[in-house]
C-alpha cells in the first residue's frame, strides 16, 4: 500500500506503530515511530490527519494488536471527526484461524464506526475457512460487507526471505540500480513487476475506498 500511494502521488503519510519489531520502519525509513502503549504518541496521529497536510495517514499495528488499541479507539470521537476524517480498518487474514478471530474481535470492537478491508495472504493456501465458513464470520460479511484484497503467494518462496532480508518493498526492489543477485536481475524483477500489477489493479477498485 505505501508502495501504491507513493505511485499515485498523493500526500501521505506512513506511520509504524508496531512497538515489537517496527518491521514497517526497516522497510520505509521515512515512517513516522509512534508508540502505541503512549496514549499521546497514539492521539497525535488523529491530529496529523485532522492538519489537512496528508490526505492519507497510513498506520501499521502489531499484528493481534491488543486491547490497548481497542479501549484507545472508545475515546476516539468518531462522529465529531466524520466531516474530516474518516477511518479505514485494514484486516490481514490467512488460513490460521487465529488472525480472522483478531479480525472477528476488532469488527466486533469497532462496529460500524469504520469502513472494513479484508486482506487474504494467500501465502499457506487460498481458502480462508474460519472467515467464510463460521456463523461469526459469515456474520460479520453479511453486516459490514467489506471490501477485498487477495495477496497471492509470490514465487519463489525465497524471494520473499530475500525482500525481507534486504529490507526491501517490491516496489524499492524494483527501483535499485544495485544489482543483488538473484533479487534484482531481469527476470526477478519483471516477475515482482508483474505480482505488484496484480495487487494495484485491487487497489485501483478500491479507489473510493483508499482516496474518501
Amino acid at each position: 500500500m505505501a508502495d501504491y500511494l507513493a505511485g499515485q502521488h498523493v500526500p501521505h503519510l506512513l506511520v509504524d506503530a508496531d512497538d515489537e519489531n517496527h518491521s514497517f520502519h526497516r522497510f520505509f525509513p521515512d515512517s513516522l515511530l509512534v508508540n502505541p502503549r503512549n496514549i499521546r504518541s497514539i492521539d497525535s496521529i488523529v491530529g496529523m490527519a485532522e492538519s489537512g497536510d496528508h490526505r492519507i495517514v497510513l498506520v501499521d499495528l502489531r499484528a493481534g494488536s491488543g486491547e490497548e488499541m481497542l479501549q484507545w479507539f472508545e475515546d476516539v470521537p468518531f462522529d465529531e471527526l466524520r466531516e474530516t476524517v474518516r477511518f479505514v480498518g485494514w484486516g490481514c487474514v490467512t488460513t490460521d484461524p487465529d488472525s480472522v478471530i483478531v479480525l472477528l474481535r476488532w469488527a466486533n470492537s469497532l462496529s460500524d464506526r469504520v469502513r472494513y478491508v479484508v486482506v487474504k495472504n494467500e501465502k499457506d493456501g487460498k481458502e480462508i475457512t474460519a472467515l467464510e465458513q463460521t456463523k461469526e464470520g459469515a456474520a460479520f460479511l453479511k453486516q459490514r460487507r467489506p471490501e477485498e484484497v487477495r495477496i497471492p503467494l509470490l514465487s519463489p518462496s525465497a524471494a520473499v526471505a530475500d525482500l525481507n532480508k534486504n529490507n526491501l518493498s517490491l516496489g524499492s526492489a524494483l527501483a535499485l540500480k544495485e544489482k543483488i543477485p538473484g533479487l534484482t536481475d531481469t527476470m526477478m524483477k519483471n516477475r515482482f513487476r508483474r505480482y505488484q500489477r496484480v495487487i494495484f489493479d485491487q487497489f485501483d477498485r478500491l479507489a473510493e475506498v483508499i482516496f474518501p
